[in-house]
């Protein structure tokens, strides 16, 4: 593995059981996260973007199985790895912030506490005035006053703060952030992702964040994956795929973006409705909504194309004139 590249995760298969049998949603992802680099992974609801990411860690629902691949981080394989070995990279070297951050944190251990178990798994010693610059270094007000407070007697963006304290007070490599700022409102949303870019800029860590919104990706990301149907569909440099889209997905995404940003009266949607992840079938999992689409399309899953620029799009135009 190149030692600039943090986390290169090649061929990837994950099922889960259907019916009497077993089936891919995620398949063949490849992807690469750099060291100091924050890239969005970006796609609708059932994309595989989230199975994608908790297999990293294999922190995936106990009935998701990965199938083949690999999935390297400095220089290891993390799914050749037992479970005690896992243990000493989870929280220390890469770190997960879920989706759902009240649930993830422990209603019976006061958040102070919490924080600091985070250190304790991992041999170091931090004492608990480290623990409070933590808390105030990600905005947390009155840290002395929130350190002995259980999880029920704070906010949701309180919550999501303790989270993100968790992920950074042992300095990981990489953090994982499972839609940070979908279940916030505006003004909290603004400052969490100041406070992604203010850790990555601070300390080099690298981000790989999950979410359905391009703004989010626009502000924070270096590089954007799109995902759909378990696959990757297009891939670049964030102001590129923006400004010129390749794959037809990622086109009428950025039509809607575009409509509800513009405050146009009739929003433009995308017609059609996504794949079912346990019906995907051997051909393009956009071909149904698909306004470009041939009979090629339907015939296999189209190859990933390299482009240039560092550019990648699963698209059987992707090399003709008009793209």
């Amino acid at each position: 593995m190149s030692n600039s590249k943090l986390l290169q995760i090649k061929d990837l298969k994950i099922s889960f059981p259907y019916g009497k049998g077993r089936v891919q949603v995620v398949r063949d992802i490849n992807l690469e996260v750099e060291a100091g680099e924050i890239v969005g992974i970006l796609g609708e609801s059932g994309s595989g973007k989230t199975v994608s990411s908790t297999a990293v860690l294999r922190l995936s629902d106990g009935d998701g199985s990965v199938d083949d691949g690999e999935i390297w981080f400095c220089d290891m394989n993390l799914l050749n790895l037992s479970e005690h070995e896992l243990e000493k990279i989870r929280g220390k070297e890469i770190a997960y912030i879920f989706q759902d951050t009240v649930a993830a944190l422990n209603p019976y251990r006061k958040v102070g506490k919490q924080i600091q178990e985070i250190t304790k798994v991992h041999g170091l010693d931090v004492e608990k005035e480290e623990i409070l610059r933590v808390m105030k270094e990600i905005g947390l007000d009155n840290a002395d006053l929130i350190y002995n407070m259980y999880p029920f007697q704070l906010s949701g963006g309180q919550c999501q703060r303790v989270n993100i304290a968790m992920a950074v007070v042992c300095r990981p490599k990489l953090i994982i952030a499972d839609e940070p700022t979908s279940a916030i409102d505006a003004s909290l949303r603004r400052k969490v992702l100041h406070l992604f870019k203010d850790i990555n800029e601070k300390y080099g860590t690298a981000i790989m964040i999950i979410t359905h919104d391009f703004d989010v990706a626009k502000f924070l990301c270096h590089r954007v994956v799109i995902m759909y149907g378990g696959l990757v569909m297009e891939e670049g440099r964030v102001q590129e795929v923006l400004e010129n889209p390749i794959h037809p997905y990622t086109i009428e995404l950025l039509k809607c973006v575009a409509s509800l940003n513009e405050g146009e009266e009739s929003l433009y949607s995308l017609e059609g409705m996504p794949p079912n992840p346990y019906q995907l079938g051997n051909q393009c999992p956009f071909y149904e909504r698909c306004n470009d689409r041939i009979d090629l399309c339907r015939e296999s899953i189209p190859p990933m194309v390299d482009l240039q620029g560092n550019r990648r799009a699963r698209c059987v135009h992707a090399k003709s004139d008009r793209v």
